[in-house]
């Protein structure tokens, strides 16, 4: 029991020793500043989000400097779905997430 007592007592002054010397060691930095907020700096790009609700539908526009570029519906009690512009200018597609389209290409015959 003994041993025991003597080993336990060694171990826990050798982890204080350790513990003091590491924080003879430690420096103190300067604080960072924090990073500039996006909506503050011009960034030209940033989505603009306007949501608003059509009876039991909640729509989200999203827009990048001023052209919609995709809308997000949500009915009441069901799972969202969106809406995308086929081409520039063109007409609206319904998609139900925004994983892009992966067409298959399979060589069917060669020559």
């Amino acid at each position: 029991m003994n041993k025991i007592f003597i080993s336990l007592i060694l171990v826990l002054s050798s982890l204080s020793f350790s513990a003091i010397t590491n924080a003879e060691k430690t420096v103190v930095l300067e604080e960072v500043p924090s990073p500039p907020n996006t909506l503050e700096s011009g960034y030209e790009y940033e989505p603009e989000i306007t949501i608003r609700k059509e009876g039991t539908k909640r729509i989200e526009e999203h827009r990048i400097n001023g052209n919609l570029y995709y809308i997000k519906v949500t009915p009441e009690g069901f799972p969202p779905y969106y809406l995308v512009r086929e081409t520039e200018g063109g007409d609206w597609i319904r998609q139900d997430d925004l994983k892009p389209l992966v067409v298959p290409q399979w060589v069917l015959f060669s020559w």
